[in-house]
């Protein structure tokens, strides 16, 4: 293998972008993780330092069990048993699943819960409309016992005078044109 062939894996390797997730351990204890599967790194969180975790069994804050038997690596991860005796994923994989469970398999459900999510804002605008029809015949009932005034006309048959002190060339024409329809 060339030089230049290893500087290319070394960048390579270098400029990978990993994702560390973080727990938290049942003492408060803050941990840094690839992910919870054997031989991934593992750190512990001091302020802005990052140790490797010691070698020891450890306790995730949702049960999960961690044993480290060789510094800053992961030797098993041992998931906590439900009651019913189910085995169950670790706390974040954990609330992926209830959101799956959650969602409805069918196109019914789907249908049924948005309009049970819907229904309260349909039953407020419902009232606000039953509330401007009650107002609309009240305003009925009220102008139907007013009396009727006599309508304004329009006259365009008044003349238009335009007194104008100045000799302004413009606002003689105006005046003019203005009493041409007359």
């Amino acid at each position: 293998m060339k030089n230049t062939e290893i500087l290319k894996r070394v960048n390579a390797l270098l400029n990978r972008n990993v994702k560390l997730e973080q727990a938290t351990l049942d003492n408060g204890t803050v941990i840094e993780f690839d992910s919870l599967t054997a031989g991934s790194p593992i750190f512990a969180i001091n302020g802005e330092n990052k140790d490797p975790l010691e070698v020891g069994t450890y306790t995730l804050a949702d049960g999960t069990i961690i044993e480290v038997t060789e510094i800053g690596a992961i030797a098993e991860v041992k998931m906590p048993t439900a009651e019913e005796g189910e085995e169950v994923e670790a706390g974040y994989d954990k609330k992926k699943k209830e959101k799956m469970e959650e969602t409805p398999a069918t196109l019914e459900e789907i249908l049924t819960a948005v309009v049970d999510a819907i229904q309260p804002k349909l039953d407020e605008l419902q009232a606000k409309i039953d509330a401007l029809g009650g107002a609309t015949t009240e305003m009925k009932a009220t102008l139907s016992t007013e009396k009727a005034r006599r309508p304004l006309t329009h006259k365009p048959t008044e003349k238009v005078e335009l007194k104008s002190n100045s000799f302004d060339p413009q606002s003689i024409i105006f005046a003019k044109l203005a009493n041409i329809n007359n």
